[in-house]
């Protein structure tokens, strides 16, 4: 089995408002939105993990893969990258009622960039969710609550913005391969 991740994945908790859905009421965790890596910080990453290339031929590397998998993508080649996945193109859109109705430049609205993990090999290389769940760690963060303003948008419905209050008894919980407890339900702030 692969070594558990030590850097853990901040888990906010949201409280599913969607009088619609089966699951109306329930707070789901989701991932805490952490400043992202570019290009240039992808490949700075890459180079201080000791590989036998240097900085400036990553983000090269990287540049290429990018703009040749842009291309292949646009031309509907599916894009199998050994040990990551194979990205595909997607089309978004809407229908039409026959065959003959059909307009891409009106029905077509937009191009989805698919991406299938790799299932092949050892299960710790895999990037399946089963996978990845045993080798992460969570920490719990925030409860997130929703709440309307005073002001309204252009189209006059309330603007939000979103109330975080930190979870007090953060603990480290690891993927279902582990018997570390969830935080005391009772730290949880309520909304």
């Amino acid at each position: 089995m692969a070594a558990r991740n030590t850097i853990p994945m901040l888990v906010d908790l949201y409280k599913n408002n969607n009088t619609a859905s089966k699951s109306y009421g329930q707070w789901f965790g989701r991932v805490f939105p952490r400043d992202g890596l570019n290009l240039k910080g992808f490949a700075k990453h890459l180079a201080a993990h000791g590989k036998l290339a240097s900085y400036e031929m990553i983000v090269l590397v990287l540049q290429n893969v990018v703009d040749c998998m842009r291309h292949l993508v646009l031309e509907g080649v599916p894009v199998k990258l050994d040990g990551l996945g194979t990205f595909t193109a997607g089309i978004h859109g809407s229908g039409a009622s026959t065959p003959q109705a059909y307009n891409p430049q009106q029905h077509i609205k937009g191009i989805r960039l698919n991406f299938r993990p790799e299932g092949a090999g050892d299960f710790e290389d895999k990037l399946t969710q089963k996978a990845l769940l045993e080798q992460a760690t969570f920490l719990m963060n925030d409860v997130v609550r929703i709440e309307k303003s005073d002001e309204v948008d252009k189209n006059g419905k309330p603007k939000t913005y979103q109330v975080r209050t930190k979870i007090s008894a953060q603990g480290l919980i690891s993927g279902s391969g582990s018997s570390t407890p969830d935080p005391d339900p009772d730290e949880i702030p309520e909304p």
